[in-house]
């Protein structure tokens, strides 16, 4: 199923919904950081929440958030946002993946939405914001290109 064509209308958003979530449940590394769904609305769209567990601390002295932690949680929002909007059959892969550090991730939860800027056959490419008490100020930022063309392998 592709999404994608001339005039076709995005998934609604309980459908949307389910296959967040059912990506979410099969990622092993997004289940061990705990990464979940937080909202899905026709309004705001797909923001995913990393609840805070002093386990992702990188930096004990700020203290603040590892930046691998929050590059993962960011790569985790891209794909599956992508997979549940498009409507593929296969989550999509990345091709690749850029991301800017803009402040310290503060001991709290970390929110991200990711915001599709251009869909083609083959590749999407997108931006992923994340933040944690206030959307306009986020803590990181990040571009990637995703594969989300139909699979030749069986």
């Amino acid at each position: 199923m592709n999404g994608r064509s001339e005039g076709a209308a995005m998934p609604g958003t309980q459908i949307i919904a389910e296959r967040a979530a059912l990506l979410l449940a099969r990622m092993p590394y997004a289940r061990q950081i705990g990464a979940c769904l937080d909202e899905c609305s026709d309004d705001r769209g797909i923001v995913l929440r990393l609840p805070f567990q002093q386990r992702l601390i990188g930096n004990t002295h700020l203290p603040s958030i590892h930046g691998g932690a929050i590059g993962s949680f960011m790569q985790i929002t891209a794909l599956v946002t992508t997979f549940a909007k498009l409507g593929e059959q296969r989550p999509p892969r990345f091709i690749n993946f850029s991301i800017d550090y803009l402040s310290q991730a503060k001991p709290q939860d970390l929110l991200a939405r990711c915001s599709f800027q251009r869909v083609g056959r083959r590749v999407a490419a997108v931006s992923i914001s994340c933040w944690q008490s206030d959307e306009s100020a986020p803590v990181t930022l990040a571009r990637a290109h995703l594969f989300v063309g139909p699979s030749d392998r069986g």
